[in-house]
């Protein structure tokens, strides 16, 4: 397999952080067109109630997804750091350090979440009308979280050495399995949300079958040998030490986002097709989001373990003005195209006026969060993951708890529950900033460079940067 790689580590740094993203955003967008797709053929081939009780999942496989992306994200930055100072042992370690840790987490997604998904759905609400919807898309596609895993983690490995065009070209080819599985099974043969949900295991298990075979038939430092995939644990100690709170604030911010469904379930399933067309829509802006954030972090962790410290604090800079350029561009077009978007989806009125309503809101205040997850980026990639994830905990999870219990009782609106997003938002930005101001000289100084000297001495012991 040929790599292509992207220096992060020379050049001028917000085209070298915009060209190493495209094919990020590429990867993003297929993923996202995925999942609006299968909405979009749901909601014109089975209905109303077909499309709600598939939105009503989205939190919870947000969840999964976090995870699976949060342990993903730990390999990942440790790639960069072994591969960036050529360790080629230290490479070895974490390739199949990560495919053991993505098949115990894979598993123990799937018997978790197909045994618990009633109970999940009932526990938020949901609609009895959708309810069986519901339960039967999620509980198909828990049986899919292990090759959800395994892509991410092959993937995340890939990307950690520079390569971003073999992740694009499976899952290209999965998710233009998946939609063709969708018109086949949804469109065609009328299975509804079991047809939806099988379209995607399918296609899933296809893409993570893609990325192994390409990492086990490399002839390169990083090549996957099916036998020695096993624990070596120094080094999941070290992606661990990242990966863990990546993880727990996706998950974190997922689970209040099931919150948050639990109170616009109240609303009724027109509500809930309505948010679910909504969310799906603006999620094109978090790919382009996720896209410039992973470089940051990338970039980051190329230019530490490089020993570029000069370049970090510009990298900051640079992420900063390039998200917030780009996310207010993307946002405003979605706003002129926002009724035409509702259509697609579903020509119910009612449900038109919902997403309509909700994109209004939230891509007037999408730029904020873009900010965030800049620095959060910035942190992660140098080590320091832990402020990130707590700052989630409190800033988002937690404000979006007080709002609902707080704001909602007194003012009995839909908007409050909407607002929810762009009041925690906006909390978390200040709590960035303020951390920023407060630390920036530990973060940014070059005394860095004398402990990742120390750092050599117990390479396999802990992250580049303590945290």
């Amino acid at each position: 397999m040929r790599v292509r790689n992207v220096s992060l580590t020379e050049g001028v740094i917000w085209k070298q952080i915009l060209v190493f993203a495209l094919p990020l955003l590429l990867i993003n967008l297929m993923q996202q067109l995925y999942s609006v797709a299968d909405l979009i053929i749901v909601g014109n081939f089975s209905g109303v109630d077909a499309m709600a009780g598939v939105g009503a999942t989205a939190s919870i496989i947000n969840m999964v997804i976090g995870l699976a992306i949060g342990l993903a994200t730990g390999i990942a930055v440790v790639t960069v750091q072994v591969n960036s100072s050529e360790d080629f042992d230290g490479l070895y370690k974490v390739v199949h350090t990560g495919y053991a840790l993505a098949l115990a987490g894979g598993l123990l997604l799937t018997a978790a979440g197909y045994f618990l998904s009633p109970a999940l759905l009932q526990a938020m609400n949901t609609p009895p009308d959708i309810l069986p919807y519901s339960t039967t898309y999620l509980r198909i596609y828990f049986l899919g979280a292990l090759p959800v895993t395994l892509y991410n983690m092959g993937a995340g490995i890939l990307r950690g050495v520079g390569d971003t065009r073999h992740p694009f070209i499976f899952l290209s080819l999965g998710v233009l399995l998946n939609i063709g599985l969708d018109l086949l099974f949804v469109g065609l043969f009328n299975w509804g949300v079991s047809g939806a949900a099988w379209a995607f295991v399918i296609a899933q298990s296809i893409t993570a079958l893609m990325v192994t075979f390409s990492l086990a038939t490399s002839m390169t430092p990083f090549r996957l040998f099916l036998r020695d995939i096993s624990f070596h644990p120094a080094v999941l100690f070290r992606s661990l030490r990242v990966g863990i709170p990546a993880g727990l604030q996706a998950f974190i911010v997922a689970l209040s986002n099931v919150f948050v469904q639990t109170f616009v379930n109240r609303f009724g399933k027109h509500a809930v097709a309505g948010f679910s067309a909504a969310s799906r829509s603006d999620s094109f802006v978090f790919v382009l989001i996720s896209g410039l954030a992973l470089a940051v972090m990338t970039f980051m962790g190329a230019n530490l373990g490089a020993g570029r410290h000069e370049r970090i604090r510009r990298g900051l800079r640079h992420g900063l003005l390039l998200m917030f350029a780009l996310v207010t561009s993307l946002s405003g077009v979605f706003l002129l195209l926002r009724k035409q978007i509702a259509a697609a989806f579903n020509p119910d009125p009612l449900v038109m006026e919902y997403t309509t309503h909700i994109l209004l809101i939230l891509l007037s205040f999408y730029w904020i969060f873009a900010l965030t997850e800049v620095m959060g980026a910035t942190l992660r990639g140098m080590g320091h993951a832990i402020f990130p994830m707590v700052a989630s905990l409190v800033c988002m999870a937690g404000v979006r708890v007080v709002w609902m219990y707080v704001v909602l009782p007194a003012w009995q609106s839909f908007d409050v529950i909407v607002m929810a997003y762009p009041v925690s938002w906006t909390i978390l930005l200040a709590a960035y900033v303020f951390y920023f101001k407060w630390k920036s000289r530990k973060i940014f100084s070059m005394g860095d460079q004398a402990e990742a000297g120390n750092e050599d001495d117990h390479q396999d012991e802990a992250p580049a940067v303590p945290i």
